[in-house]
């Protein structure tokens, strides 16, 4: 019986390198005008370690050379990236005023 349940116990440990990370990108699902508010990423904070982009569950966050960028077409605004990011350097900003600003 301890056997089993090591054997368990070592497939369970194995099983998040198989999975990877949370975030799937969903193409086909824009996000509409019902989001209320945006993360936006602190340049300056930021020190591009990718866990923002880990955690998103729509997986709209990615690095592209020395910064993250996040694709507002599908963000859903959940703000689960802001909670995250270990540097705190996503902000969680209204959307009327990222249109204001033009953001």
């Amino acid at each position: 019986m301890q056997k089993l349940v090591q054997q368990r116990m070592k497939m369970l440990e194995t099983l998040p390198k198989i999975l990877g990370p949370v975030s799937v990108k969903i193409s086909d699902v824009h996000t509409g005008a019902w989001r209320y508010r945006r993360p936006v990423i602190i340049d300056d904070t930021c020190i591009h370690c990718g866990i923002c982009a880990e955690y998103c569950p729509c997986g709209v966050i990615e690095k592209q050379s020395d910064k993250m960028v996040i694709n507002y077409t599908y963000c859903k605004g959940c703000g689960i990236c802001t909670v995250e990011c270990p540097k705190k350097a996503i902000d969680f900003v209204l959307e009327a005023d990222c249109e204001k600003e033009g953001m």
